[in-house]
């Protein structure tokens, strides 16, 4: 290893010294060549030196041996010397290129267009901050009168408009034209704003319309430069300066973009761009949440309904989810960012949530609410029929489509009634999960986290501890309590059936030995529960007890009795589980039946579950008897 490190060492001296003698030798390759060289005096013609006469020609020798020739011997040329070895860091090595200095790089950002890109943006914000005064601080002074400063404002942005169309003829110039146009476009929409929100001279719904056409009708040059940018150019100053002319947040600020973005939705068809969508969504939804934030913390801190107009915000809410998912399915068919689409759809559903928790009026955004998990559901269940909706994008509005109903159940619904409703959900999506096909694994995660909340809702509102002491709870409690646990049986067997379908054969036996357990859990609640809705007082109590236990002792002999027909795994596992479940059966009968129950109960309870045990030692003695014992008697007899 030593002496291959050593060659290579000595490699890489020579290569190093190669590398600077070429380097050397191209140096004065280039000296030699910058040089001229100097005239030359011409040249006499050479002389030729005198001729010496002849001699006679010599008779040649005649001779019978042969003449050997040898050829001439010439000197071994000695083989080229090798270089001295020198220090490699002693050696001329190359000058690293420096990396180019700022100017150098503001050059050739510029020679990309990236300069005129950022002072055309910047000239865009600076333009517009200035027709936002001119409208907005000139008539809070009193300088100039309100016609002249929405004449001025229109006639800057027509001027704007129209050098933007003149310089973009030529497309070299095409991103300084964007920049006029946008500006144009946007210092309109301001100009017609200022018209409706602070000189009044247009009603709201006039505005909106003049609105309207404004903004489809400047972004046709959009349309037709097929210009992303001049669109977001439009957009975010909007987002930004808007509320200072309207005053604030309020309903005619949000009705305002939400025209515009209605308006602007034309342009996006065929194209892909998704850039323009999100940020008409944000433009839209973000002032929708602060003002329904606004309108419920007014409505709880408030002591009349007079302080929040909840309708007409739920009504705005609803129109923002509709164009926002409609926008959505729109454009999905030649968008390259689905999911991104899909996530920004479901996001315009956050200005929803705070109207549900409205202190005076909530039933507005509940509807709402409902409509929009409706919508979702829908468009999940049959996007496989719409062009360009994913997988992913019907997993995510099925999802969020989930997450509404319990938001929407618990703004409506309290204790067991909300446990109901669920419970009643868990069962439905646990169906659809039977048939859902691609969709069945959200469908089967969903009902089990709704089964699950529905458990904890229900035993929030009445602890386990009615099952073990007699509660005087109402026949009304009784009842809904009885819903709740047969709603919840039902979900957990179609759960079980689901999951069943899609888990492999080891993991099917405890899937199946869970599921019975659960059940068997849930009908003790349901026969006590049912037995105080029956009878009120202890009576009701013990009966439902020991129509418990007699339950716990069938269902394990049910179990062991199907485990006589099958082999493996699970018949180990079945007739394990229901060994334990007599185990606990008889166990009750000491510990708890005997203390508990009296009179007629106890004598039912232990007179059932002897008779239980007694058949099944008979059936098992007779499965435990060899095949050949039983051959023999079969014959005998």
């Amino acid at each position: 290893m030593k002496q291959i490190r050593a060659h290579l060492a000595d490699i890489s001296t020579r290569v190093t010294w190669v590398g600077a003698e070429l380097e050397a030798l191209d140096e004065l390759i280039d000296a030699q060549a910058q040089q001229t060289p100097a005239p030359s005096p011409p040249m006499a013609a050479p002389t030729a030196p005198p001729v010496a006469p002849l001699a006679p020609p010599v008779a040649p020798v005649k001779s019978n041996q042969p003449r050997n020739f040898s050829p001439p011997r010439t000197a071994p040329v000695p083989p080229p010397a090798a270089p001295p070895p020198q220090d490699v860091w002693s050696l001329p090595h190359p000058t690293p290129h420096s990396p180019p200095a700022f100017s150098e790089r503001v050059a050739a950002a510029a020679e990309r267009g990236l300069v005129g890109k950022v002072l055309g943006g910047a000239g865009v914000a600076i333009t517009l901050i200035g027709v936002v005064l001119l409208l907005l601080l000139a008539a809070q002074a009193g300088l100039l009168s309100p016609w002249i400063r929405v004449a001025g404002g229109a006639v800057l942005a027509a001027t704007l408009f129209g050098a933007g169309l003149r310089v973009g003829r030529d497309t070299k110039r095409r991103s300084g034209a964007i920049t006029l146009v946008a500006t144009g476009v946007a210092a309109a929409l301001f100009d017609v704003l200022a018209a409706t929100a602070i000189y009044h001279w247009l009603a709201p719904i006039a505005g909106l319309a003049v609105a309207a056409v404004v903004a489809a009708g400047g972004f046709v040059v959009a349309h037709r430069w097929n210009s992303q940018p001049l669109g977001l150019m439009v957009g975010i100053p909007l987002f930004a300066l808007a509320p200072a002319v309207t005053g604030g947040i309020n309903e005619l600020l949000v009705g305002f973009l939400l025209t515009y973005a209605a308006a602007t939705l034309w342009i996006q068809l065929g194209r892909d761009w998704s850039a323009t969508y999100v940020v008409n969504t944000v433009v839209c939804t973000a002032p929708l949440l602060a003002l329904a934030g606004t309108t419920v913390a007014d409505s709880v801190f408030a002591s009349s309904l007079e302080t929040a107009d909840t309708r007409l915000v739920a009504l705005l809410a609803g129109l923002n989810v509709l164009l926002a998912v409609g926008s959505a399915v729109a454009l999905l068919r030649t968008s390259s960012r689905p999911t991104v689409l899909a996530l920004t759809a479901t996001a315009s559903l956050l200005p929803v949530i705070p109207l549900t928790i409205e202190r005076f009026d909530r039933y507005p955004g509940v509807i709402v609410l409902a409509g929009a998990a409706l919508l979702l559901a829908a468009l999940a269940v049959s996007g496989r029929q719409l062009p360009g909706v994913t997988h992913t994008v019907r997993v995510i509005w099925l999802a969020t489509s989930a997450v509404c109903l319990p938001v929407g159940f618990g703004a409506i619904l309290r204790g067991n009634s909300f446990a109901i409703a669920l419970a009643a959900s868990a069962v439905v999506l646990g169906a659809g999960s039977l048939v859902g096909r691609d969709l069945s694994v959200p469908l089967r995660i969903a009902a089990s986290t709704f089964a699950g909340l529905a458990a904890l809702v229900s035993l929030s509102e009445h602890p386990a501890a009615r099952l073990v002491h007699s509660t005087d709870l109402p026949v009304a409690v009784r009842l809904n309590l009885v819903i709740v646990d047969v709603l919840l049986v039902a979900a957990v067997v179609v759960l079980g059936w689901s999951w069943m379908r899609v888990v492999t054969d080891s993991e099917r036996v405890l899937v199946g030995t869970g599921t019975a357990l659960t059940v068997l859990a849930l009908t003790t609640a349901f026969l006590v529960d049912l037995g105080g809705a029956l009878a009120p007082g202890d009576a009701g109590f013990r009966a439902g007890h020991t129509a418990a236990t007699i339950t716990w002792a069938t269902a394990a002999a049910a179990g062991l009795v199907w485990a006589r027909r099958h082999t493996g795994t699970a018949r180990t596992m079945t007739v394990t589980v229901s060994l334990s479940v007599i185990a606990l059966a008889v166990a009750k009968l000491f510990l708890f039946d005997m203390a508990t129950l009296d009179g007629v109960f106890r004598v039912l309870a232990f007179i059932v579950v002897g008779l239980l045990l007694l058949t099944l030692g008979v059936v098992y003695a007779q499965s435990l008897t060899p095949r050949e014992d039983r051959t023999h008697d079969a014959i005998a007899h």
